[in-house]
């Protein structure tokens, strides 16, 4: 069980994130109608940005090295590439669904599933950088 969650941990946390969510905020709102979602949108761009600098960071380095090859044997560059991309898809689709004017709490789920796979992604990209020297 925890091989299948390490392994599809870009589907698994966020999935788990939202549906414990999804409970709580049904029994207590946690999101009301005040809510200001511009800033969470500002810090949907800059995840992004990051995102895009991960993906950057993860071609950029030399793929001929012992500890990058055990890494592509081990699978974890495309947990990571999965990572990243489902993050940069997610992200966006949140900033087009704050343009369409949905319910504040969709546009806060999707911040969360986003930032999550951010969170995840940092941490490949810290275990590659810093394990690759």
């Amino acid at each position: 069980m925890i091989n299948f969650i390490k392994k599809y941990c870009y589907i698994t946390i966020p999935a788990f994130t939202i549906i414990l969510l999804i409970i709580v905020n049904v029994k207590k709102t946690l999101i009301n109608n005040d809510f200001d979602c511009s800033t969470v949108i500002q810090t949907s761009g800059t995840l992004i940005g990051f995102l895009f600098t991960a993906i950057t960071i993860l071609i950029s380095l030399p793929k001929d090295t012992e500890y990058m090859k055990r890494i592509k044997k081990i699978g974890h560059n495309k947990i990571m590439g999965k990572c990243v991309y489902l993050g940069i898809i997610i992200l966006t689709i949140d900033i087009i669904i704050w343009l369409l004017s949905v319910p504040k709490w969709m546009v806060v789920l999707g911040f969360i599933m986003g930032l999550e796979e951010t969170l995840i992604a940092a941490y490949y990209t810290y275990r590659l950088c810093m394990d690759n020297f």
